[in-house]
């Protein structure tokens, strides 16, 4: 007998949904991985050690994702009023990443390898919002941590594997970064193919609702704009460091200059293996723990990665950093995809999303200008302070709203 035989034909729908919606998110895990591991590390690194691109080139590189991040509204947009189905804008979206690699691959100018890799990383976040929407919409609300865990380790698992052979490769050859780069092509293709797969209907303009609808969220939504003003401080502590570590490791300036293997290992092996140690354990915080309790546990372990990284040139110390910053990773990429799911409304989950991650995008954008500007101004460690000082506001502000009688435990 069926397992879903004394089931509703609705709660059967339901579980059938739920089952196919994780069998392709675990399909396109992997190759979204490699997607990670190439735009975090490599594309910064061949732009520092190839083409020797100047702080303004580098910072942009490292603001792409989050650039994109800022027309996630429009997208959200766009997409409801056309009436496409979510999985099929976000393979859209994929397939125009690969394309854009392509020329990214191909071009031998320091400005198109920017703008091409830029745009690449742009198109595949637009289908961030689209895709907690269809979590929302397909997994139970009590089993979304746990569902997604899986997809998070075996895109660790395959960063680490992509990074392993990159940093060797290049070491080799520092143009072999063409071979790294049509690996990413083929991933994106298949992250689209897989991502297609899973199923969705089109959301209704009535609950998006246009980009300025859903940006005055943050002041009518007011627990949603101080907890969006909380994150932003968050974010800043930790993504102004984050190019800065690439940097730190690479310029021979400040005195380590390590090799490109030794730089994908501390820097995504280390990291993402933590990540695959813990996302079991964050995915079951998140369904059980309140939320600033998980919050500010990351947070913890985000300000401690940045004060053991910064403040040494030993390899075991930085090692030890990278693995704190790996375990708030592995429960940072599940709070930061679900958290609005606690407090927003089951319809607008997409819109709140969108504006999680415009701010996100916002803040990531100016992150990497800010960490090289501090840098230029005085060294790694005045950077490491200002994030630290910032992550530490964030703590206190999380803290302030604990017993608001939105958060659902």
């Amino acid at each position: 007998m069926s397992q879903h035989s004394n089931l509703s034909p609705q709660a059967s729908a339901f579980s059938h949904r739920a089952a196919a919606t994780y069998r392709n998110d675990v399909l396109r895990a992997p190759f979204y991985g490699i997607l990670e591991a190439g735009w975090s590390t490599f594309a910064l690194l061949i732009a520092i050690r190839h083409f020797d691109a100047p702080e303004t080139y580098k910072a942009f590189i490292a603001g792409a994702w989050p650039i994109g991040f800022l027309l996630t509204p429009l997208t959200l947009y766009f997409v409801a009023k056309r009436q496409i189905r979510p999985s099929l804008a976000s393979a859209y979206m994929f397939s125009l990443a690969a394309l854009l690699m392509v020329g990214a691959t191909v071009i031998q100018s320091l400005t198109l390898f920017t703008i091409f890799i830029i745009t690449s990383q742009m198109a595949t976040v637009q289908q961030g919002p689209l895709m907690i929407q269809i979590y929302a919409e397909n997994y139970p609300a009590r089993e979304r941590g746990k569902r997604m865990t899986t997809p998070f380790i075996l895109s660790a698992l395959s960063m680490i594997l992509f990074s392993l052979l990159g940093g060797w490769l290049l070491d080799s050859s520092i143009n072999y970064y063409h071979l790294l780069f049509v690996i990413m092509v083929l991933s994106a293709a298949a992250c689209g193919w897989a991502t297609n797969r899973i199923p969705s209907v089109p959301l209704s303009t009535d609950h998006v609702g246009n980009p300025w609808q859903n940006f005055s969220l943050m002041w009518k939504d007011r627990f949603f704009g101080y907890l969006l003003g909380s994150w932003m401080l968050l974010g800043l502590g930790n993504l102004i460091t984050m190019p800065i570590r690439v940097e730190y490791l690479a310029n021979p300036k400040f005195g380590i200059n390590a090799d490109n293997t030794t730089i994908a290992f501390l820097l995504v092996v280390v990291p993402a293996a933590a990540r695959i140690l813990s996302t079991k354990l964050w995915g079951s915080l998140f369904d059980k723990l309140h939320f600033i309790t998980t919050r500010n546990l990351l947070n913890t372990f985000f300000l401690l990665g940045i004060a053991c990284f910064f403040f040494t040139k030993n390899m075991i110390l930085l090692t030890l950093a990278m693995i704190l910053v790996g375990l708030a990773t592995g429960g940072g990429k599940i709070i930061w995809s679900l958290w609005v799911t606690k407090i927003a409304p089951h319809e607008k989950v997409s819109s709140y999303m969108s504006i999680h991650m415009a701010l996100t995008g916002f803040r990531g954008t100016l992150a990497p200008f800010i960490g090289y500007w501090i840098l230029s101004n005085s060294a790694p460690k005045g950077v490491a302070f200002a994030g630290m000082l910032l992550i530490f506001v964030s703590i206190v502000l999380f803290e302030c709203v604990r017993h608001h009688p939105r958060f659902k435990t």
